[in-house]
């Protein structure tokens, strides 16, 4: 099994998933490009407020993959990203991912964390997931921070207010 990724295991009259998460990262980058893989999957965006993350949104990646799609809503000139940067609104934001190819799996998964419960058919569906409360690494001192290039929306130290 590969690190960060979606198990199903169906049994006669419940589907269990294991979601294996990602360490946490912050929306940069850097850090997307470098340590966030090309493949599909889905994830997930959470906002810190005080000293809790609050969940934004669970997205599905297909083409493309998980990298692209983050790079998507870190480059303020990618159309394709607009709608997830006004639900973030220049808010600190973190992000974690799972992998999976079956497409079915990802859509099962969306649909069971938007609703909170899913039925399949005759089938239950039970969500299991795991993660090791790490972060992946910040960039090293030397590489310039989105932020620090101008581009507040996605500033670790910003409070929410975007007149920063």
């Amino acid at each position: 099994m590969a690190k960060w990724e979606i198990c199903r295991e169906e049994l006669p009259y419940v589907v269990n998933y294991t979601i294996h998460w990602s360490p946490w990262g912050l929306m940069d980058r850097w850090v997307i490009n470098r340590l966030v893989p090309s493949e599909a999957g889905i994830f997930q965006l959470w906002t810190l407020k005080g000293k809790n993350l609050l969940p934004l949104t669970m997205e599905l990646a297909y083409f493309g993959g998980l990298r692209n799609s983050l790079r998507e809503v870190t480059d303020s000139i990618a159309p394709a990203g607009e709608r997830m940067r006004k639900i973030i609104d220049g808010r600190e934001c973190w992000f974690r991912f799972s992998i999976s190819s079956v497409r079915k799996y990802l859509e099962d998964l969306k649909s069971w964390f938007s609703r909170g419960t899913y039925e399949e058919g005759e089938q239950e569906v039970y969500v299991r997931e795991i993660e090791e409360f790490k972060k992946f690494p910040t960039p090293p001192p030397d590489i310039k921070l989105s932020f620090e290039e101008g581009d507040l929306r996605f500033s670790p130290l910003a409070s929410g207010d975007s007149t920063q």
